[in-house]
């Protein structure tokens, strides 16, 4: 199930009354008399879509009205539309490669690109009235080639795509659109359906701004990882350097054995403690080391029964593991038996395309779809295979729960 949504959408109207005259007459006399400056400093309108971190499935359209603080940190508010009504949704905050370059790795995982928003036409800066077409579109050209090196950090604490009539939640971070297929996942009609309504109401084409766009150079980027790489390259280039003959292999062969563990830590197994109550009496509240396969990542081959650990929905950067209690289409019991505080609730919910419902194995000790709803496959990352220590606790841990057969 896709969601996006753009600032002609129909959302939930905000609640309460309308404004009186009264309050009218009050505000007009405080814009009069106040002083505005951080708000006067505002100088871009930037309009985009806001892909959310923790479900690339879901997107909003994002108007940006940006202050440069330096020539490296820009200041954005977001709103979902440049109206006078508009809801504030969050703030990104933009640096530059060179300032991104300074940041610690686990920071820089919080940060996303805007190259592919820049060259696909995606982002854009509304033309002002009054001001030629063919004189703005050369100025927004510019402005894009210095847009599309630079990082944005954005958080969202309203989320007006699922109607929520005041921001609830915490806050969500977002992300940028990177290629066309992450596109698809949040739109079935890719760049073409997701850009109709609002280049029709900008009076844009992003099509003809993606073309005069094509000269924009590719961006260099930068990561924890990438910047890993790049130093153990230098390292072994400073080995052969040295030594051509016997360091140089020596080095060849560390070098290769360090980017294949690399590998198989990344992208097949990776091991976790257990933390917490609400997997008892499968595994213990701590102590206990748990092998995770990665291959089962995004959901794969995961089948009703399986323990996943997966990104939460709620908390940044925070993993935990439940048992796969629904699969997508099945039909789940909202409150099973023994637990406590999700509502005391007994109906029967569908699991939605693209979800799973997971609970712990510690009923009333554990927070989990039964509090915040069926989770996105795509938050998984692992699936608990194995428990490897203590010594004395070493075993496979195996599915044996099955789905209810239905006559």
């Amino acid at each position: 199930m896709t969601s996006c949504v753009s600032s002609d959408s129909e959302l939930s109207g905000v609640p309460g009354d309308a404004r009186s005259t009264k309050s009218r007459v009050l505000e007009t006399g405080a814009a009069m008399t106040q002083d505005f400056t951080p708000i006067k400093q505002i100088c871009a309108h930037l309009n985009a879509f806001h892909v959310y971190a923790n479900d690339p499935t879901r997107c909003v359209e994002a108007n940006h009205y940006c202050t440069h603080l330096t020539e490296d940190v820009r200041q954005c508010l977001i709103y979902d539309s440049p109206g006078p009504n508009a809801r504030l949704l969050g703030v990104e905050y933009m640096v530059s490669p060179r300032i991104f370059a300074t940041l610690p790795p686990a920071e820089r995982r919080l940060w996303h690109t805007h190259e592919f928003e820049v060259k696909s036409g995606l982002l854009i800066m509304p033309t002002p009235k009054a001001v030629p077409t063919a004189a703005w579109e050369a100025a927004e050209t510019a402005e894009m080639q210095d847009i599309a090196p630079i990082y944005g950090k954005t958080y969202h604490m309203w989320q007006v795509d699922r109607g929520d009539p005041v921001p609830m939640g915490p806050p969500q971070l977002m992300g940028s659109f990177t290629s066309p297929e992450s596109v698809k996942a949040a739109h079935p009609g890719g760049l073409d359906g997701l850009l109709q309504g609002r280049d029709e109401r900008f009076g844009v084409n992003y099509r003809e701004k993606a073309k005069k766009r094509e000269n924009i150079e590719a961006v260099e980027k930068h990561s924890g990882h990438a910047l890993a790489v790049q130093h153990m390259e230098r390292l072994l280039r400073s080995a052969l350097r040295v030594s051509p003959g016997a360091v140089g292999r020596l080095a060849l062969n560390g070098a290769g054995v360090f980017c294949a563990c690399t590998l198989v830590w990344e992208h097949l197994i990776t091991i976790q403690s257990s933390e917490g109550p609400s997997m008892y009496p499968t595994f213990n509240p701590r102590g206990d080391w748990l092998l995770i396969s990665r291959r089962h990542a995004n959901g794969k081959d995961i089948q009703v029964g399986d323990i996943v650990r997966f990104n939460h929905p709620n908390f940044l950067g925070m993993h935990s593991a439940k048992r796969v209690l629904g699969m997508p289409g099945d039909f789940v019991c909202r409150d099973p038996p023994y637990s406590t505080g999700a509502g005391k609730q007994s109906d029967m919910i569908q699991v939605p395309e693209g979800h799973v419902f997971l609970v712990g194995d510690n009923l009333p000790w554990s927070r989990d779809s039964r509090n915040f709803g069926p989770v996105p496959l795509g938050l998984i990352n692992g699936k608990i295979v194995a428990r490897v220590w203590p010594p004395s606790k070493m075993e496979w841990v195996r599915n044996t729960m099955q789905p209810a057969q239905l006559d």
